[in-house]
């Protein structure tokens, strides 16, 4: 499995998973703007959705989407399928239309059309998984539940209109089963894959900790949403059975690779950052339950403490496959090189950054803002490098 990733590299070659780079890219801008302004003209609530709605969502389709066909060893998706990120990405935009400008008709259809992208995407994974040759990649489970996570939050922004009572306590459950469902049960199962493969040592324990570790992250996902929005200590109990897995696959990464995490000339310790970094705002969320922090900072430091990191460290080291497919080469090499440049010093800052940001200082949004723009701009750097004659 610890080259599963770069095996990828031999199938979608032209396929709508091209957009992969330009999603991430996309996403690291979302979040500099949104951070650049917490107290600016636009409305918070547009600035996240940009980032989670506009960027987060359809670049996680993008990725399911160019990696399913390895999971179940099947051939490559149809163009058809960029019909599902695309709109998701339009639903996002019409959210975001919404918070600034109102229009009714913007907040009762993008939940929906949303919803449509979600569930055509997923009627996609399940036929390839019925017609899987033996098991899939447990991988694939991951993938799967952080889908139907993200149905039942589209689900509950969709008919909060009709239920006006209810209308807080449905955001806050589409909020946290976004974000710890269908963000981090997608980042868990990737990550998990992904950390082997970029130490360049394999991790056998990985298939069965992915089986194993499913239910609990799934289910205390669902039950921290659950009770944010209707049982304050559902939430504090289900954070506890979520931390479970994420705790020990903290341990056992720093226990297997910690040399390569602390060494230079890979994207390591960028993830291993966002793996701290989701462990930290899960942390923060439950004190803030508790009524000791503020919970205005709770996605600030969800970006910036593990979103911003985990993209730095994924794209990092997968943005040369995803623009140059097949045979590896120098320029490949030249350009994973290029991403990881400072990546330690960007895992530190990105992590004292969300700290900061929790506990209410404006250089944590500094700290967030450079390390997107520094994302961004080597992205571009090593997307119109030239490949070695």
């Amino acid at each position: 499995m610890d080259n599963l990733w770069e095996n990828a590299a031999a199938t979608m070659s032209s396929s709508p998973q091209r957009f992969l780079p330009v999603s991430a890219a996309l996403t690291a801008a979302g979040a500099a703007l949104a951070l650049a302004a917490p107290g600016g003209h636009w409305l918070p609530a547009a600035l996240w959705h940009l980032v989670f709605a506009v960027g987060a969502l359809p670049m996680i389709l993008l990725a399911m989407g160019y990696f399913v066909p390895v999971l179940t060893r099947s051939r490559d998706a149809p163009r058809l399928l960029a019909a599902a990120p695309v709109a998701a990405m339009a639903a996002g935009i019409g959210i975001v239309g919404f918070f600034l400008h109102g229009t009714p008709a913007l907040r009762l259809d993008a939940p929906w059309l949303a919803l449509l992208a979600v569930g055509g995407f997923a009627v996609w994974i399940a036929r390839r998984w019925k017609a899987c040759m033996g098991h899939p990649n447990p991988c694939l489970g991951w993938y799967a539940s952080a889908l139907g996570l993200l149905a039942l939050g589209l689900l509950a922004v969709a008919v909060s209109p009709y239920v006006p009572e209810q209308t807080r306590a449905l955001r806050l459950f589409h909020l946290h089963i976004n974000t710890l469902g269908f963000i981090g049960l997608t980042a868990l199962g990737t990550l998990q894959v992904l950390l082997p493969t970029v130490a360049g040592r394999p991790d056998p324990d990985a298939a069965t900790r992915l089986a194993r570790d499913l239910k609990w992250s799934a289910g205390g996902a669902l039950g921290v949403a659950l009770g944010a929005a209707f049982a304050p200590p559902l939430a504090l109990a289900a954070a506890v059975v979520y931390a479970w897995p994420l705790v020990r696959l903290m341990i056992h990464a720093w226990r297997t690779w910690r040399h390569e995490i602390v060494a230079a000339g890979s994207t390591l310790p960028l993830l291993a950052a966002a793996l701290a970094g989701l462990i930290l705002a899960l942390g923060h969320g439950a004190i803030h339950a508790n009524g000791i922090a503020a919970g205005a900072a709770d996605i600030p430091f969800f970006v910036i403490g593990f979103l911003l990191p985990l993209v730095s460290g994924a794209a990092g080291h997968l943005l040369p496959v995803w623009l140059r497919p097949g045979l590896q080469n120098a320029w490949h090499r030249d350009g994973r090189r290029r991403l990881a440049y400072g990546a330690r010093l960007r895992g530190a800052l990105l992590l004292a950054g969300g700290l900061l940001a929790a506990a209410g200082q404006g250089a944590g949004y500094g700290l967030g803002v450079m390390c997107a723009l520094w994302l961004v701009l080597s992205l571009i750097v090593v997307a119109v490098s030239r490949p070695p004659r």
